[in-house]
């Protein structure tokens, strides 16, 4: 007696087992070490290498009135209409391996038609995480602000404390244009 085997009987079938297979242990590998926050290497968030020494605020959340919340990276400028409503969900901040510190803090500022004024501030809470190596996100901004016509700069200082020493960063900041 002879048996005859053809390769769709047997190749294509022992493939499409190895597939499956193979995306059953993927996904028991991702389910059992999800990715957090915590983990996520600075150079991941678009923190350049060249700050290694400084803390870097990678990228803001921010919702302009009732809009699905948006990405905001340093430098970007973003256009506005008057009335518009703008409030800052989270920032996410890495810091360094090598940093020392022993305190952080941050606050949004809005500087209308680029007059440095520090009245309009959105605040954080006291207590940032500051384990180094690692991006953290930090939310709970509590003010919304109503945008007036013009150019305004959001700024947001962080303020680093090594010790008794106070250290102040102002590297990131966007621009709203504002029109009418």
């Amino acid at each position: 007696m002879r048996v005859s085997v053809s390769s769709e009987k047997v190749i294509v079938p022992l493939v499409g087992a190895l597939i499956g297979f193979a995306g059953a242990i993927l996904s028991a590998l991702i389910t059992a070490n999800p990715p957090t926050k915590t983990d996520i290497k600075p150079s991941t968030l678009q923190c350049s290498p060249n700050i290694a020494s400084k803390i870097c605020v990678a990228n803001l959340l921010v919702q302009i009135n009732s809009d699905e919340p948006i990405i905001v990276n340093n430098l970007q400028r973003i256009s506005l209409q008057v009335g518009d409503t703008l409030k800052v969900i989270h920032l996410n901040y890495c810091i360094p391996s090598e940093m020392n510190l022993n305190k952080l803090e941050a606050k949004a500022y809005l500087f209308k038609n680029g007059v440095e004024s520090y009245q309009d501030v959105l605040l954080t809470p006291s207590q940032f995480p500051i384990h180094t190596g690692v991006c953290h996100k930090i939310g709970n901004f509590q003010t919304i602000w109503k945008l007036e016509p013009g150019q305004h700069q959001v700024m947001i200082p962080i303020i680093k404390y090594d010790g008794s020493n106070r250290i102040v960063d102002k590297s990131f900041y966007f621009t709203l244009d504002v029109g009418s």
